[in-house]
């Protein structure tokens, strides 16, 4: 038995613990095929090298999933609180070929989304944004003081963050209260950016700044999180490269 996290700001398909993952590419029929170890950095800048292997399918609750990446699960990451995950992970490349719905105010996943014959969305209104594929997941373009900033698409990370050196020379900063009650002004810095979605709407949302440099390796300039996604349903269809958020409430 696996519980696993729901997590875009990773490109690989899985990540299991050493034992489970194991167990997993030891299983006769389903293809496995171990890769060349690759280099991970994740957003502190800490860099390892991990071993990967290919599964030819895998079904999972049911559903069968092809052509999966899996690697040992390793908690990373930056948090407030250092609070890293501990749940091993299914991420995005877990459907690199396909288009999904997520519903976080039920914490609910449809691993296939079909429009046409799904009527979970329609009471909703909804905002489409392009995404780029790239080697660390989805990118999304924010705008901070009229600067274009790639953002990745992570629903593993509570906040926002932006890295302060990719910020323009004018943004105005905010305490950290603003994007946390509970904390105090002086624990972090924040600032707003806008998302604007195919028919030119744009909506503001804040952001955690994060001091210094961003670590070089990185191909994004911050990470869109999960205050933006909160309360929402997103579908995300990668092969059409379009993130989509509806409303809250619904018509």
């Amino acid at each position: 038995m696996h519980t696993l996290m729901l997590d875009t700001g990773s490109s690989t398909g899985l990540h299991f613990y050493e034992r489970g993952l194991n167990e997993l590419v030891s299983v006769s029929g389903l293809g496995t095929t171990r890769l060349e170890d690759r280099r991970f950095i994740d957003i502190s800048g800490n860099e390892s090298r991990v071993p990967v292997w290919n599964l030819n399918h895998l079904t999972i609750s049911g559903i069968r999933f092809n052509n999966i990446e899996i690697v040992p699960f390793k908690p990373w990451g930056l948090s407030i609180g250092n609070q890293k995950p501990v749940n091993e992970v299914m991420g995005l490349g877990l459907f690199h070929d396909r288009r999904f719905m997520v519903d976080f105010r039920k914490n609910r996943l449809w691993p296939t989304y079909t429009p046409s014959v799904s009527d979970i969305d329609k009471p909703y209104r909804w905002s489409s944004y392009p995404t780029e594929k790239t080697k660390s997941g989805l990118l999304i373009t924010a705008i901070v003081g009229g600067i274009k900033l790639k953002l990745l698409l992570d629903t593993a990370t509570s906040h926002s963050m932006l890295f302060a050196d990719r910020l323009p020379s004018d943004t105005l900063f905010s305490g950290c209260k603003t994007v946390e009650p509970e904390a105090s002004d002086q624990d972090c810095r924040a600032t707003t950016f806008s998302l604007k979605d195919n028919q030119g709407t744009s909506r503001n949302e804040f952001a955690i700044v994060i001091s210094g440099n961003r670590p070089k390796g990185l191909d994004f300039d911050g990470i869109l999180g999960m205050n933006v996604m909160r309360d929402h349903l997103v579908i995300i269809d990668i092969p059409g490269d379009i993130f989509s958020l509806s409303d809250q409430q619904g018509r």
